[in-house]
């Protein structure tokens, strides 16, 4: 996910839908809390120390994961998108030769970096190489959304990660995108790779257009994990056209998944992409794998397109969908997942990436009628002025 790549925002007419939207946005403040030098100095004393010279402290890459401390802190989980150079680092090695990262920091919903060093470590390959034939293909490997395993559950109080990966496109220059699992049985101290899970319907070729999946969270509903994100349908190109989904969604079952996740044989389950052939009369879960199969575009009518994070909403009990369109922030719900409103525009700002609506709460994962929305201000300069800023969003 780094910026200087290309990144892929669509547009298309908007038509109504049947779904009524309750929460109607409206942003009540704008904070920094993240400055460009509270970021070169959280470098400065990041663990493993950093080995890139030319971006630094390439962080946040990817949107923030955020979970809630028994203390009341926060740990903020996000990749730095720099290079990161094997090392051999007090008695033991760190670094994968690739971009990208999960750093933790521990802090506040008003200072992610607080003033602990950053835990800046890479995703380790799975013990068992078959797990993921691809990992020495990927040029970029890092993520941020996190969930943490509720008790009662398998691998209770441990961490599951969405990681982002890129494998490049050399003879464009830039990448394909494909999203993954890592696990952390240690709070985040290091990472264990479980494989992809979701891969767009066009296959990898070295001559495609550059695509950017986004680094999603993954959604509970129904016993299962939802993760959003935008396809790109195959038409006999390399060039993704109008074939884009606005949002497409694959699905996994949650106890199948943890009990894989988190066995002495650690490994992802697969995930299946969401497919509603008209008049199949088959089950449109049980038709495409996520693995590279087809989609059905969710909300193929909407005006706005771009990075998809999808929360629960406990004020309105739906699911709530921030799209961030990189100048403009739009809003979307659905009572089932499936059936999306019409995106509305409730914020527009410079040049921005990487959001993630955050609640108040003791789940960060569970917004309300008050939350917040995280992103990355991106700057002429590049890392060294970029920040990380915080909107307070309420629903009219």
């Amino acid at each position: 996910m780094r910026p200087a790549k290309f990144v892929l925002f669509l547009f298309s007419a908007a038509s109504a839908l049947a779904q009524t939207q309750l929460c109607n946005p409206k942003v009540i403040t704008e904070t920094v809390v993240a400055t460009a030098q509270q970021r070169y100095q959280a470098g400065q004393i990041a663990e493993p120390p950093l080995t890139d010279t030319i971006d630094g402290f390439a962080w946040p890459d990817t949107p923030l994961g955020v979970i809630k401390n028994d203390n009341g802190s926060y740990s903020f989980f996000a990749s730095d998108g720099g290079s990161h150079s094997r090392q051999f680092w007090h008695g033991h090695w760190y670094g994968n030769n690739k971009y990208g990262s999960v750093t933790r920091t521990i802090g506040t919903l008003d200072n992610p970096l607080g003033s602990v060093p950053p835990v800046d470590v890479t995703i380790d390959p799975n013990p068992d190489p078959s797990v993921n034939p691809y990992y020495s293909s990927y040029d970029y490997m890092g993520g941020g959304p996190v969930y943490r395993v509720p008790q009662g559950l398998p691998g209770a109080g441990n961490l599951l990660l969405v990681y982002h990966a890129e494998i490049n496109t050399y003879t464009t220059q830039s990448f394909y995108s494909v999203l993954g699992l890592a696990t952390s049985v240690n709070g985040g101290l290091s990472w264990t790779d479980l494989g992809e899970i979701v891969r767009i319907n066009q296959a990898y070729r070295a001559d495609l257009d550059g695509y950017d999946i986004g680094n999603p969270p993954l959604v509970v509903a129904g016993g299962y994990f939802y993760i959003y994100f935008r396809d790109w349908l195959a038409n006999g190109t390399t060039h993704w056209g109008n074939t884009i989904t606005l949002a497409s969604v694959a699905r996994a079952p949650v106890k199948d998944l943890l009990a894989t996740a988190f066995s002495n044989k650690p490994h992802t389950v697969p995930f299946q992409k969401y497919y509603a052939y008209a008049g199949s009369g088959i089950n449109p879960w049980t038709i495409e794998q996520g693995l590279g199969g087809y989609s059905t575009d969710l909300n193929p009518n909407a005006l706005f397109g771009g990075e998809l994070q999808v929360a629960y909403n406990s004020a309105i009990n739906r699911f709530s969908m921030i799209i961030d369109e990189s100048t403009v922030f739009a809003y979307a719900e659905s009572t089932d997942g499936l059936t999306w409103t019409l995106p509305t525009q409730f914020f527009q700002t410079q040049t921005s990436t990487y959001v993630m609506p955050v609640g108040m709460g003791d789940d960060p994962r569970v917004i309300g009628e008050q939350f917040y929305v995280f992103y990355t201000l991106t700057s002429p300069q590049g890392w060294s002025g970029n920040t990380v800023n915080r909107l307070t969003v309420a629903c009219q």
